[in-house]
């Protein structure tokens, strides 16, 4: 354990701590569990103000329905929109109110940096020369697609022609040793 130095406050003179600043802590926590100092709890009375008496005599906010509200057509940039959140508001006026406050011009604001924003349904004609350009391309497709068609019937082809002439090959050898025992036989007979 490391012997600290501390200074004490009252008499201001080093003074060597065998304990941990953790152990000391602890020691205090422990102190405080024990003795805990008593909350006075005494009964305060709340004096009204004349805010709480005023408020309190005006009548309850009557609940806004459909009817109390203005048609949505009419709203604008000043018009109050925080009447539409009242609790006997339908669910389509207030939708409705809403998709007119963010058609406004205030909200409805593009920042340029929507790939999306163009209308790209209305494209442009191409020119002779591109169209033309297109044409040519798409022959030179075909053609290197039809030569790559032929190449792969021709390697076909070559390829029935090699098996072809290995299984006459096979049938060629295989009538040669026929022969050959025949031509030996005979030769065994005559000897």
């Amino acid at each position: 354990m490391k012997v600290r130095k501390r200074k004490n406050v009252a008499r201001g003179a080093a003074v060597e701590d065998k304990t941990s600043f953790l152990s000391r802590w602890a020691q205090r926590k422990a102190e405080q569990q024990n003795n805990p100092e008593p909350v006075e709890s005494e009964p305060t009375t709340i004096e009204p103000d004349e805010t709480t008496l005023s408020t309190q005599d005006e009548p309850e906010a009557t609940v806004l329905t459909d009817e109390d509200m203005p048609d949505v057509e009419t709203l604008n940039e000043t018009s109050d929109f925080s009447q539409f959140f009242s609790s006997g508001v339908s669910e389509e006026l207030r939708n409705l109110a809403l998709q007119k406050l963010f058609r406004l011009p205030e909200f409805n604001l593009r920042d340029g940096l929507n790939d999306y924003d163009e209308d790209f349904s209305k494209m442009p004609e191409l020119t002779e020369a591109v169209a033309s350009k297109l044409r040519n391309w798409v022959e030179e497709q075909k053609e290197d697609f039809k030569e790559q068609l032929a190449d792969e019937g021709s390697e076909e082809s070559e390829k029935e022609s090699v098996i072809e002439a290995d299984e006459r090959q096979v049938q060629f050898t295989e009538e040669d040793q026929e022969v050959d025992e025949d031509d030996l036989g005979d030769a065994d007979l005559d000897g």
